[in-house]
């Protein structure tokens, strides 16, 4: 593991374009055919994958017309008035990142009422936010069976939504994670990609040792994966609720089996996972190395080295309790990073991370990049390197030929190239 110092040697300096907010309008024309998106992904020819909950089915879109968007970083700030404008609400159910459009994906429910069609809205650098109508998109679907019937969850959550909580596209097929409404719930369904009429998924049933419950867990679902190499092997990583991380080889997920996963951490309790993102990391001299990040709900970010994970992966499973709240972590010992009031978060590229979140003040919707290897915006905070007579000390090396460049860098990609020393 590195130090604070190595670590932030890691950081790639670049120049970067800086973007100006605004948004334009597109009326939503509904069919009404699509009503909930829970997850979301894009495949190599762009093609988007929805997983719509209410209908119980995967499905194939093409990608929304429109040009590509500026390149360079985001700094889209008060999305809520732009979304509006648009004709969608501010809430984001999933998002992906279109790398050959140079724009940002989001589905958005367009009104308040329960039969309220969801949109979905492409946002680019430059501002622009402009809604489409997915259902008019839609080019094949696959029909999810075996799916989870009526019921809520505190009243109010529909079991049902939790039909299908992330996806993972690899080497022609998908993988879906989410509920069915076997007694054994938590479920794996792996879909042929293409979908193909008459092609059937394979369903794995999945339990794991949670560290905190002291049990083990048959039905809350995954809620964030990713599939990682380990020695060789092509894993499943996964998080659940709460937050324990296991994995399980892929070569395991047949259809018609029941898989122990291996609980390999505990990352804290009362937190539910947002994201898992593999990722690869330049440092300064061009050497690069693979990380994990898993964005959490309601508390900042893990980022963990894969060479961690691999290790962990090779010991025993955990098996014993953490004594929560005096122990919140076991297995791993992650970087905490300053992500938080993350909503959605995508591989934006080599440098940066592509982040929707929501100002910590004013609950406003941000669309904002986040440098790989820093994990914050500079922007963000007032400390004793903002003030105008503050002197990078002379002869401290590092603040000199790393910290300062890296402001530098900062705040002109952040749009404040004035302030650049």
């Amino acid at each position: 593991m590195p130090d604070r110092r190595d670590f932030l040697k890691l950081l790639t300096i670049s120049a970067a374009t800086v973007a100006v907010a605004g948004h334009s309008r597109r009326a939503l024309a509904s069919t009404g055919r699509l009503m909930s998106i829970s997850a979301m992904t894009i495949a190599a020819d762009r093609r988007l994958i929805l997983a719509d909950w209410r209908q119980g089915a995967l499905l194939a879109l093409n990608p929304p017309a429109g040009n590509p968007g500026p390149d360079g970083a985001f700094n889209l700030k008060g999305l809520n008035a732009a979304l509006e404008a648009a004709g969608a609400l501010p809430r984001v159910s999933a998002m992906v990142w279109d790398a050959e459009g140079r724009r940002v994906l989001v589905a958005v429910p367009t009104g308040t009422a329960p039969d309220a069609p969801t949109g979905l809205a492409a946002i680019t650098a430059d501002g622009a936010v402009v809604l489409h109508d997915p259902a008019e998109l839609v080019v094949a679907r696959h029909d999810l069976v075996d799916r989870p019937g009526d019921g809520a969850l505190w009243r109010h959550t529909p079991v049902a939504s939790l039909t299908v909580t992330d996806m993972v596209l690899r080497d022609g097929e998908l993988i879906v994670a989410g509920l069915s409404n076997a007694d054994f719930a938590a479920t794996l369904r792996r879909v042929p990609w293409p979908f193909a009429a008459g092609s059937a998924a394979g369903v794995t049933r999945v339990e794991m040792y949670h560290t905190v419950h002291n049990q083990f867990e048959t039905r809350a679902p995954v809620r964030a994966m990713a599939v990682v190499p380990l020695d060789g092997t092509d894993h499943l990583l996964a998080a659940y609720t709460c937050t324990p991380l296991v994995t399980a080889p892929l070569a395991d997920l047949k259809d018609g089996a029941s898989v122990r996963a291996k609980t390999i951490a505990e990352l804290g309790y009362g937190n539910t996972p947002l994201r898992i993102l593999p990722f690869v990391l330049t440092s300064y001299d061009g050497t690069q190395s693979d990380w994990v990040l898993v964005a959490n709900a309601t508390k900042a970010a893990d980022l963990i080295p894969l060479s961690d994970i691999a290790a962990a992966n090779a010991r025993p499973g955990i098996a014993a309790p953490v004594k929560a709240p005096f122990e919140t972590t076991a297995g791993l010992s992650p970087l905490q990073v300053p992500l938080t009031g993350v909503v959605g978060l995508s591989d934006q590229g080599p440098e940066h991370l592509i982040v929707m979140r929501r100002e910590s003040m004013s609950g406003e919707l941000e669309l904002v990049s986040i440098r790989k290897g820093a994990f914050f915006r500079l922007s963000d905070h007032v400390n004793e390197y903002d003030f105008p007579t503050y002197d990078y000390p002379a002869g401290d090396t590092f603040q000199q030929n790393y910290i300062r460049p890296f402001h530098a860098v900062m705040r002109s990609e952040e749009g404040y190239p004035d302030l650049v020393e």
